[in-house]
C-alpha cells in the first residue's frame, strides 16, 4: 500500500515570508546604489566662482571674501576634486597683489582653472586666448 505524507503549508509560511522579506531587502539596497551612482555620474565637480576686483575686493561665489577663507575653500575643493573659474576685473592692466595671490593659492592646491572675461562667467577663455560662450 501506498503511504502519503501529510504536509502542513502553514509551516513553511514563516520560512517564505522570511526568504521574501530578503529578497525585497536585497532588491531595495540595489536600487537606492544604482540611484546614488547614477546621481554621482551626472554630478557637476564643485566649484568655485572667484572674482578678483580692480578695487583689490575678492568675491567667492558672489559674496566679499578675503584670502584667508577663500585658502580654506581652494583646501575643501582640492579634497573634493572640484574646479575654480576665475574673473579679473580689469585683466589688461597690472594684477592687483590680491590678484596673483588667488592665482597662487590655485596653483598650489593644483586645481583646474577656468578664466573668464564676463563677471557673470558666462564665457572661458579658451588656449588660443578666445572668448567663448559657457555651455549650460
Amino acid at each position: 500500500m501506498e503511504r502519503r505524507t501529510l504536509v502542513d503549508h502553514r509551516s513553511r509560511a514563516p520560512v517564505a515570508a522570511n526568504v521574501r522579506a530578503h529578497v525585497i531587502k536585497r532588491l531595495a539596497a540595489i536600487i537606492v546604489g544604482m540611484t546614488i551612482l547614477a546621481t554621482s555620474a551626472n554630478a557637476e565637480p564643485p566649484l568655485a566662482k572667484i572674482s578678483a576686483l580692480a578695487s583689490g575686493k575678492i568675491l567667492l561665489n558672489g559674496k566679499p571674501s578675503d584670502l584667508t577663507a577663500l585658502e580654506k575653500e581652494i583646501e575643501r575643493l582640492q579634497k573634493l576634486k572640484g574646479e575654480v573659474w576665475y574673473y579679473r576685473e580689469n585683466a589688461q592692466a597690472e594684477p592687483r597683489p590680491e590678484a596673483m595671490a588667488i592665482i597662487k593659492l590655485v596653483i598650489k592646491y593644483k586645481l583646474p582653472i577656468s578664466m573668464s572675461s564676463k563677471p557673470d562667467f558666462s564665457d572661458y577663455i579658451d588656449a588660443n586666448g578666445i572668448s567663448r560662450p559657457r555651455k549650460p
